[in-house]
């Protein structure tokens, strides 16, 4: 089954002085098609978050994300990420074009609206019933 992705270098700010640049892994496949997977590896002990594709694509066009994900447009073609977990927030500054240019790949691998088609519905059946 074919997959997307993409490397990206971001930025996590820490305050207004203070920042640390680290290549973060975007994933994204058929088998799960409402999600892309951001793997942050060894600069954050190996962390994935798991956020909408729909969530991502409207933070490109303008403010997006309740709870504990909020993304952005910023200046100068620049998108902010705010990752809430259970050690406080995290903020990202990535570039747009290579994560908009991954999200357009995504679309062309599974169309918005299409992605009901590409769910496994009975092995999901078959897991929530098991669990």
């Amino acid at each position: 089954m074919e997959h997307v992705s993409t490397r990206v270098v971001m930025r996590l700010i820490t305050d207004a002085t203070h920042s640390r640049d680290f290549g973060v892994e975007c994933h994204y496949g058929p088998d799960d098609p409402y999600a892309v997977r951001l793997h942050f590896g060894a600069a954050a002990q190996d962390a994935v978050w798991v956020l909408s594709r729909e969530l991502l694509l409207r933070g490109l066009r303008g403010p997006a994300g309740e709870g504990d994900v909020h993304i952005e447009p910023g200046a100068d073609d620049s998108l902010f990420i705010a990752l809430r977990g259970k050690d406080g927030i995290a903020l990202l500054e990535a570039p747009s074009a290579p994560l908009a240019r991954f999200l357009t790949a995504t679309e062309e691998l599974v169309p918005a609206g299409c992605e009901p088609s590409h769910l496994d519905w009975d092995s999901w059946l078959t897991a929530l019933l098991s669990a």
